[in-house]
């Protein structure tokens, strides 16, 4: 990898982490702001809502833009925006006001996937590589999360984690203007793209991310909760139901970094959608080891969901670069962001109603649902795939 390539590796995995702590800051908060604000699981969930679905809608724009001005100033627009709405967070002193902000902060972060994995499809030749050390960033993000947010939250109050987040995406925004864009509409196709652009496993493709978008919103929502009140101590440690929750939940979401560097490593070496189908199988079997879970069993079933769920991304990302010509790179992978969780973030608030009438458990059940039909609708991908 050239100079520039490790430039543009380091900005989109420090930038992937980033986006996934300002995605799950807010559901370690929830306990907190339930109390302070004397709010519910159905009105914290709406809020993640209203993050999620501007956060994967504005996506498939936002790809558009990319084809047209170059990703990395795409980048560099979700860095100076997240930075100035994190940091604004501070004046904030109602539960409307932040819910307005949480979604513009959906809005401009919502560019970052389209541009990030065009850009690296682009400009670097270790794709599936790159692709798994992107991951690996994000599942970093996800995993890590739940123990800043709810440890910064439960010692200093609700709004200091997202200004830090701000902050910290400042100084990535002033790195990311020293990197050359590029402009995909320069770039010649070739007869093998068009070939690839079949309308059919398109749909199939897009439907698999779908669910599994579902299955991931209701998890990363609840988790910390869920944790909190089916996990007692931490090695014989006893924490606050916050702070509990939030620690076992980033120990369990870490192994998300294994599956994100061996999916990378395997999807170029193996047919890319008989690996997508064995994760989804067994991601399903550890979604309904999380259902029945309690204490250690939980803690490791969720260590499997998230080595097999995570793996499931740089798959996708592979996928769609064997699908779609060079011009439209961005554009798919923004429609493939914003169908996986503008579609997905529904979830949040299904599953906050979910959770306040059947309980938190429920939330879990239903996203193994979704992991299977998921597998289903990969089955028959690989199977028109394969004739």
């Amino acid at each position: 990898m050239d100079k520039e390539g490790k430039k543009i590796l380091g900005l989109t995995t420090c930038s992937h982490g980033l986006v996934h702590l300002f995605e799950g800051v807010l559901p370690p908060l929830i306990p907190i702001m339930i109390s302070q604000f004397n709010a519910n699981y159905f009105q914290l969930g709406l809020i993640v809502t209203v993050f999620s679905y501007a956060f994967g809608l504005g996506s498939l724009p936002g790809g558009l833009i990319g084809d047209r001005v170059g990703p990395r100033k795409l980048i560099s627009f979700y860095l100076f925006s997240s930075a100035a709405i994190g940091i604004f967070i501070l004046f904030s002193n109602s539960l409307f006001t932040y819910g307005v902000l949480m979604g513009l902060l959906g809005l401009s972060a919502s560019v970052y996937h389209a541009a990030s994995n065009a850009l690296i499809s682009l400009r670097i030749k270790e794709i599936g590589h790159a692709f798994g050390l992107h991951g690996i960033a994000g599942s970093l993000g996800v995993a890590l999360a739940p123990v800043i947010s709810a440890s910064m939250g439960a010692r200093w109050g609700w709004k200091v984690p997202h200004v830090a987040l701000g902050l910290f995406a400042l100084c990535l925004a002033f790195f990311s203007l020293g990197i050359r864009d590029i402009h995909p509409r320069r770039l010649e196709g070739t007869k093998e793209d068009k070939a690839q652009r079949r309308i059919v496993i398109l749909i199939l493709f897009f439907s698999t991310a779908a669910f599994l978008g579902i299955t991931y919103k209701a998890v990363m929502t609840f988790l910390p909760s869920y944790m909190g009140e089916r996990v007692s101590n931490l090695f014989g440690i006893t924490l606050n139901k916050v702070t509990l929750g939030g620690t076992v939940a980033t120990i369990a979401l870490l192994s998300g970094s294994l599956g994100q560097y061996l999916a990378g490593r395997f999807v170029g070496r193996y047919q890319g959608e008989r690996l997508y189908l064995l994760v989804i199988i067994l991601g399903a079997l550890f979604s309904l080891l999380m259902y029945w879970g309690w204490g250690p069993l939980l803690v490791l079933s969720t260590v499997g969901f998230s080595l097999f769920y995570f793996a499931t991304q740089p798959i996708q990302n592979y996928l769609l670069s064997t699908y779609v010509s060079q011009q439209k790179r961005a554009a798919s992978y923004g429609l493939h962001f914003s169908i996986t969780f503008g579609i997905g973030s529904v979830a949040a608030a299904l599953g906050g109603l979910s959770a306040d009438k059947f309980g938190l458990a429920s939330v879990f059940l239903g996203s193994t649902a979704c992991f299977v039909i998921s597998g289903v609708l990969c089955f028959i991908l690989l199977r028109l795939r394969g004739n």
